[in-house]
């Protein structure tokens, strides 16, 4: 049985792709053009996603012919932004750019979700994968992985982790390194990356598990130390930084990726126009050069593939959050 948010969306995604036929809109003559695409990213400004939404955006705007307004709505880890979305008309005008933790964990870990994921939302297309990082903050004094956990086991409960809110990727980093070391940590949750970044570069933060386009930058100016790349291989961007296999912990593996996503009941047409429009944005000069120069990679796979995928990821989120034993009021 449908419920009343679902029977909504049917009715507003008809409506929608009548008014669409009635207004003599072709979906191959950018039906955005002289309109304006607002796209919520539902954590703070500074982050990953904001910094990335906002430069594919600027070339989806250019590909679309219309004007592209990235609005930040922050608050339970990007659940609170994302519910503004689910309630939004499903007619195109208004999409979510949203990192893996709102999408994938939350639905988890949460204990009241306003909205499910797979079933409020449609869609559009995953953006990039982002490879995650395990950074420190020089005023720790290690210089290894193996440094990290000696010091921590040595003092339980001293050293903290910030992340960019509870039920996102760099928390459930956070929470793996705790249970793969065998260390207690205190997790600091922040309303995004960017706010929990600026933290970690001032020194009250000892270390973060983060996406490498956040973090490589101040790695490079020595603001911040990486120990170990949270993947299957090293990163180009990172030649000398060992995978956490390498370094002894081959159980801390997580990584990130952005998605676009919008209201249940998007008419498809206008899911695929949206997809194909973000393709093409990832091309653009200014937006290869700058995911090539931080290490994230582009997807721009079909609604139905992210739906799968989707999918795929919730499944595997909800073992690793039962596995780690997490719960967030």
């Amino acid at each position: 049985m449908c419920s009343d948010l679902q029977r909504r969306r049917l009715l507003q995604g008809a409506a929608a792709a009548a008014g669409l036929a009635a207004t003599g809109w072709a979906l191959a003559a950018e039906p955005w053009a002289g309109n304006t695409l607002r796209i919520v990213v539902p954590l703070a400004p500074g982050g990953s996603a904001d910094a990335m939404c906002r430069l594919v955006g600027n070339a989806l705007g250019r590909v679309l012919g219309t004007t592209v307004i990235v609005e930040n709505k922050p608050g339970a880890g990007g659940v609170t932004g994302l519910a503004e979305v689910v309630k939004a008309r499903p007619d195109g005008s208004t999409l979510g750019y949203s990192l893996a933790g709102a999408l994938t964990v939350a639905p988890h870990i949460a204990r009241h979700m306003p909205f499910d994921p797979l079933k409020d939302l449609a869609a559009v297309t995953q953006v990039v994968a982002v490879p995650e990082v395990l950074v420190v903050h020089p005023k720790t004094g290690v210089r290894s992985l193996g440094a990290l956990v000696a010091k921590a086991k040595a003092a339980p409960g001293q050293l903290n982790f910030g992340s960019a809110g509870n039920a996102t990727v760099p928390h459930l980093g956070g929470e793996l390194l705790k249970r793969e070391a065998g260390i207690d940590l205190v997790h600091v949750p922040y309303k995004g990356s960017g706010p929990a970044l600026n933290d970690l570069l001032a020194g009250q933060v000892d270390l973060m598990v983060a996406d490498v386009t956040l973090v490589r930058p101040h790695i490079a100016a020595g603001r911040l130390l990486a120990l170990a790349v949270a993947g299957p291989a090293r990163l180009a961007e990172l030649p000398d930084v060992p995978t956490t296999a390498q370094a002894g912990l081959p159980g801390l593996a997580i990584s990130n990726w952005h998605g676009m996503v919008a209201p249940a009941g998007t008419p498809p047409e206008l899911l695929a126009r949206l997809q194909q429009a973000v393709a093409e944005a990832l091309k653009a000069p200014e937006v290869a050069a700058r995911l090539d120069q931080e290490g994230a990679d582009p997807v721009a796979s079909t609604p139905a593939q992210f739906a799968a995928f989707l999918r795929g990821e919730s499944a595997r989120s909800a073992a690793l959050v039962k596995a780690l034993g997490i719960r967030w009021e």
